[in-house]
């Protein structure tokens, strides 16, 4: 039976969805969790941080290795003022800028890139060994293969573009402190490709920010991949309001998905249940053609020009 779907604002909940509500605090702009048990919720627009903020000469192997590895970025709490109180969800790093050609040549999947967040001792203080660098307690953040699309990583500008992310399947809220993230790969399966890096001897290296590395021999000092931490706003009373509540439609759909607001979005992302984005496009009416989608559930995203979103859980049949 054809159905519309509903997306409400946080005022609008019932007190029975109570489940609803608290996974909501929690919600990112493609959080798994949210994916497979909410149908609906509306977030901040994005904040996305570079660490260390500059045009780093310097270039490390380490997220992108062709071989197993785990590393460790410890960044200093004096760099993340603008994330506090947010809900990190997504890193990303981004080719050096005298790479030729976009990365990877064909598209790959890493059989596991596992990401850990917690917090860290001063970079000052780091050693070369994992466990004594995390502070409290850490959380595994994302888990599972990555997979890579052809020509993700691009190329072109100076610096280059941060323009393939990692999404987080569950988001992590940073309250201060400083930082450590933790990747652990299995590495490309092809020949590595180096990312953009800033070196041992840069200025900020040992005060602000610090790296380690292993593969198959000793922990070792590493260059700092330099990274793009992305992040959403805790949903609340301050949260951006998009505007009346938008209805999808129908639901489960076969080929046409409709959209009825007053709300104008720019543009549509279509995630799987595995996080992965499948389909994407500027919006140009109220309608998506989703024919050539397989059949499964999905989660619609739809953004405005300032950035804000509005998510739906939708069935394609």
């Amino acid at each position: 039976m054809e159905t519309k779907t509903t997306l409400f604002k946080k005022q609008d909940y019932l007190p029975k969805a109570l489940s609803l509500r608290l996974l909501n605090k929690r919600i990112s702009s493609v959080v798994i969790g949210f994916m497979m048990m909410a149908g609906y919720t509306t977030t901040k627009a994005q904040t996305a941080l570079v660490i260390p903020d500059s045009n780093e000469g310097s270039a490390f192997i380490g997220p992108y290795g062709n071989a197993a590895r785990q590393l460790q970025m410890i960044i200093d709490d004096t760099l993340l003022t603008s994330l506090v109180g947010k809900n990190l969800t997504s890193i990303s790093f981004r080719l050096p800028a005298s790479t030729a050609t976009s990365w990877p040549p064909n598209s790959l999947t890493m059989n596991a890139f596992d990401i850990y967040l917690s917090e860290s001792v001063e970079p000052s203080e780091r050693q070369l060994n994992f466990a004594a660098n995390v502070v409290g307690t850490q959380t595994q953040v994302r888990s599972g293969s990555l997979q890579i699309p052809a020509g993700a990583l691009t190329v072109g500008s100076n610096p280059n573009n941060f323009s393939f992310k990692i999404n987080f399947t569950s988001a992590w809220q940073y309250n201060g402190g400083n930082l450590l993230i933790e990747v652990r790969h299995s590495g490309t399966g092809i020949s590595s490709r180096s990312v953009q890096a800033a070196s041992t001897s840069s200025a900020g290296y040992g005060t602000l920010y610090s790296a380690l590395w292993q593969s198959t021999g000793d922990v070792l000092q590493g260059n700092f991949t330099q990274v793009e931490i992305t992040a959403d706003g805790p949903l609340g009373t301050n949260s951006v309001k998009i505007g009346a509540a938008v209805n999808i439609y129908p639901n489960p759909v076969k080929d046409m998905l409709f959209i009825k607001s007053g709300q104008e979005f720019s543009s549509y992302s279509v995630y799987n249940m595995a996080g992965q984005r499948v389909a994407s496009d500027k919006m140009t009416g109220k309608s998506i053609n989703l024919s050539r989608l397989p059949l499964g559930s999905y989660v619609l995203k739809l953004t405005d020009k300032e950035g804000n979103t509005e998510s739906a859980k939708f069935i394609k049949n």
